[in-house]
């Protein structure tokens, strides 16, 4: 019973902080749309795509389950952008 408990404990620590880092790049991604640190973002955020599902994978021991469960973390942070919206500024150097 402990065992199920940490799995599934981990499977949600895992899922937010899947939701908040790829928040995070989107809107840094979005930022710098027409700039070439647009490919550095977007590819992280693949990057951390394909790591959240092999950690899915690993802890639920079902590919099925685990494409499930990345699917609505991905709907959730969809409606994230969309209801919450997008960090808005401009660029600022440190000089």
């Amino acid at each position: 019973m402990k065992g199920k408990l940490s799995k599934y404990l981990d499977i949600i620590i895992e899922s937010i902080n899947y939701l908040v880092i790829t928040y995070a790049l989107s809107n840094m991604a979005m930022m710098f749309q027409r700039n070439l640190f647009y490919i550095l973002f977007f590819t992280s955020e693949l990057w951390v795509t394909a790591t959240f599902w092999k950690k899915l994978d690993y802890l639920t021991g079902n590919k099925v389950l685990s494409i499930i469960l990345l699917a609505v973390c991905f709907g959730i942070q969809i409606a994230l952008l969309y209801f919450v919206g997008r960090v808005v500024g401009e660029i600022v150097p440190f000089r």
